[in-house]
């Protein structure tokens, strides 16, 4: 399981169960992150720019843009 924390414009997703860091996704090319959503082994992550880009945790890769 994961969870996120929006810093400085990068979605920071932890592991619950370590607290560590799995992945960073950078946000700042699209005005930045307003909010975060993680859910199983993705995560949708809301920007400045009014467009929801769902990202793979595990690769790190987007999946779509809403």
């Amino acid at each position: 399981m994961y969870t996120a924390k929006i810093e400085h414009n990068i979605v920071k997703i932890f592991e619950i169960r370590t607290g560590s860091i799995k992945r960073n996704i950078g946000c700042s090319s699209y005005k930045g992150a307003v909010s975060a959503n993680v859910t199983g082994d993705q995560v949708a992550v809301t920007c400045g720019d009014g467009k929801v880009r769902v990202y793979d945790i595990r690769t790190g890769s987007l999946r779509r843009t809403l």
